[in-house]
């Protein structure tokens, strides 16, 4: 794309606003505005009575905050007590237990799941906190020597802060809150005022601010907490106001969740420190960012902008303590901006797996949870949805659990014991402002994505489908893996763009052009055709993409999803156009044994709740399906084989390939089922349709579909049940417009 293109694309894309915005941020850079107002000083610099209004002293400040504590989760020095779920029922690995004794050796765990090898302590050369002596606007995002740096952010993120809070109490953790001013005064040395990597983003400048303030509360009022704890703490804080309201013209050019997180540290910091003479300024002009973003961000439905299930949950959380924030300082949000959080709340509901709190691993993750406040598992989405559905309605969405320990602590005691929903199911769903469609089963259910961007996309994953089984994702995404993979852009690209999806890719490239780490080109479009969430039992999908719709390929692409009576789920790929084309289907598999049927292209996949099974078909006759099994593929065709459950974990696990080379149109055809394997097999056309029978146990259908052509009403025409099961429960179809 050359430089025209480019900059085209930037300003009708992104919008002249946002060029501005940035426009504005390297015209301070150059300026010199961010030396002027970032000079380099020492946390002694920061003179209490200068940033505080009244007659605050250093010796004295200690007994007045505790006297003038505002309204926060819990009163000042007395955190909740009484919820001890059963360690032996932890799926956080490393659990909490092993997490503290972590703490005592100077380690924490990264990502919620990889202990550190460095250590806290700042006399050591390798200590955790990574900092350097450059101001933090000329720390490089990207550096080879550097590394990925959000591996770097993640242990200032503060997660210890919580684990130490919520471990306060527990016999064989007298030492807590001397633990806690331990790790704070360490990343404190080493991280001064606005200098070195750790001061680079506002938004972690937020996150690690909620997660200290948090521990602060927990542990003031014991021995461990000094006066000269509170001033120091204080310090921080303030540094920490400072340094995100003098940049947040930034995070909002981002058109992320960046501008929330930053928005939500100034209310934070606003709120707890009204003794700062810049108390009232940063709390207006937090919440007044967070109103204005939220109802930009969150679509009318209720999904997001950002195209991922973590930072849907990122914001969900945020969301939570900026309201609690408005409420507690007397300017609660108007009903617009709850009921933006209530729908917010609905959508991620509607994406979880019933069995197991988990989503799909859709779109870009991080490794991010802003609140882990529990010992559910990074994946299990539970604890942010109970928080959230709470927060807007006063009920629980879920029965008592694990991830009732997140009301503890946001909403106290009282929220354990308010009534539940009556029903706790999701049903099959359409989303369609935000292009998220689910269909429902007794045992599975699956997400199909189909979107007209009119935000930056994160990953490339056009018509995607993720198919769950009994609490198993049997049909997944790939994850993210690493935004800046030692591995380089062959990485990158896997993890970012077709080849990671289950879709399908033409000619053996992607529809679009990478332009920078977090950009591509063009935006992709894409046109739901047909979604009925139970008609006769049958569920049906049917969308189109036009992202090959152009030169060279001129190719439209289309899918439909049918899922019949039971178990049954059958994906029909047309690829529509004319000339001579390769077409490749992917089918990301979880790693277990598997039995091949070459002879059949079918496939038995032995997951531990049972046998399920998938099978191939191509259906245009004169053309022949060629697949195979990939297996953690680096050579030559790129990246092949991985997937990515945790940020910066990369594991190997099998891809299905189908190619089918030759004339369009192509049609590929993939059924899957649970318990038993499926037979397809051709009949005989009817009004030149083709017809198919299928059969599965004691139960058949006969499949008819129209032939692949452009002006088709609809791919499959009618299905038609030859035997019946009764015992299929209907599901119906919750439509957010």
């Amino acid at each position: 794309m050359n430089r025209p293109q480019l900059a085209w694309n930037v300003l009708t894309r992104l919008g002249p606003r946002i060029a501005w915005l940035r426009a504005e941020g390297l015209l301070k850079k150059m300026s010199g505005w961010n030396r002027r107002h970032f000079r380099a000083r020492k946390w002694s610099d920061i003179d209490l009575p200068s940033i505080c209004i009244g007659e605050v002293t250093v010796n004295d400040y200690a007994d007045f905050k505790r006297r003038n504590s505002p309204q926060f989760l819990f009163p000042i020095g007395r955190p909740p007590d009484g919820f001890h779920p059963p360690e032996s029922h932890s799926a956080r690995q490393p659990d909490l237990r092993e997490r503290l004794k972590f703490l005592k050796e100077n380690r924490c765990v990264n990502f919620f799941r990889a202990p550190t090898a460095a250590v806290v302590d700042a006399t050591s050369p390798d200590h955790l906190w990574s900092s350097s002596d450059l101001p933090w606007y000329e720390v490089p995002d990207f550096l080879s020597t550097q590394g990925d740096i959000r591996t770097l952010w993640e242990p200032s993120r503060a997660a210890w802060a919580l684990d130490l809070a919520r471990a306060n109490g527990r016999a064989d953790m007298a030492d807590a809150s001397a633990l806690f001013w331990r790790w704070v005064d360490s990343w404190m040395r080493c991280c001064p005022p606005w200098q070195g990597l750790q001061w680079k983003c506002g938004q972690e400048a937020a996150v690690r601010f909620l997660a200290m303030a948090i521990g602060f509360w927990t542990f003031a009022d014991d021995p461990a907490s000094t006066p000269e704890h509170f001033v120091q703490f204080a310090r921080l804080a303030w540094a920490t106001g400072y340094r995100i309201e003098k940049h947040v013209h930034y995070a909002r050019s981002q058109k992320n969740n960046h501008a929330l997180s930053e928005a939500c540290g100034l209310m934070l910091i606003g709120h707890l420190f009204p003794e700062f003479r810049d108390a009232d300024n940063w709390f207006d002009r937090g919440r007044s960012i967070f109103c204005d973003e939220l109802r930009r961000q969150v679509y009318a439905d209720g999904t997001y902008l950002q195209n991922s299930m973590n930072y849907h949950r990122v914001m969900l959380q945020m969301s939570i303590i900026a309201t609690l924030l408005a409420r507690w300082h007397g300017c609660p949000f108007d009903s617009e901006t709850i009921g933006r959080i209530g729908r917010a709340e609905e959508f991620l509901f509607q994406m979880l797996d019933e069995k197991t709190g988990q989503a799909p691993l859709y779109g870009n993750n991080d490794g991010a949870l802003v609140l882990p406040l529990s010992e559910c598992d990074f994946n299990d989405m539970r604890p942010a949805v109970q928080a959230a559905h709470f927060l807007v309605t006063g009920r629980r969405r879920f029965p008592a659990g694990p991830w009732d320990e997140d009301l503890l602590w946001l909403f106290g005691k009282e929220s354990l014991s308010a009534p539940q929903e009556p029903s706790t199911s999701p049903t099959s769903s359409a989303f369609r402002q935000g292009g998220y469609y689910t269909l429902r089963s007794r045992e599975s259910w699956g997400m199909i994505r189909c979107h007209t961007h009119r935000d930056r996309p994160g990953q490339y994953d056009q018509l995607h489908f993720d198919l769950w089984w009994r609490g198993q994702n049997v049909l997944h995404d790939s994850g993210t893996y690493l935004y800046f993979p030692a591995e380089g852009r062959a990485c990158e690209d896997y993890f970012q763009l077709a080849r990671s999806h289950n879709i399908v890719e033409i000619d053996g490239t992607p529809p679009v052009e990478r332009v920078s780490r977090f950009l591509y080109f063009p935006w992709p479009k894409g046109r739901l055709r047909h979604f009925e969430a139970d008609v006769n039992g049958v569920a049906y999908f049917e969308g189109e993409h036009f992202d090959y719709d152009r030169k060279p390929w001129r190719v439209l692409c289309r899918r439909a999803i049918a899922r019949l009576n039971g178990d049954v789920w059958l994906i029909v790929d047309d690829l529509l156009g004319q000339g001579h084309h390769s077409a490749v289907l992917r089918w990301h598999l979880p790693d277990v044994p598997m039995e091949l049927d070459a002879g059949r292209c079918a496939i038995t996949v032995q997951m531990p709740v049972g046998d399920c099974h998938l099978a191939l078909l191509d259906g245009c006759e004169g053309q022949q399906c060629r697949w195979s099994i990939v297996r953690g593929q680096v050579d030559s065709r790129g990246f092949q084989g991985f997937t990515s459950l945790y940020y910066g974990v990369r594991e190997v696990t099998p891809t299905l390939e189908a190619e089918v080379v030759g004339r369009l149109p192509i049609r590929l055809i993939s059924v899957f089922s649970g318990d038993w394997p499926i037979t397809l097999q051709r009949g005989a056309r009817a009004r030149q349709n083709e017809i198919a029978e299928l059969k599965w146990k004691e139960f058949s259908w006969q499949i008819e579909c129209t032939p692949p052509m452009r002006q088709a009403r609809r791919i499959v025409a009618n299905i038609t049940p030859l035997t019946i099961d009764d015992t299929s429960p209907r599901t119906r179809e919750r439509s957010n417009r």
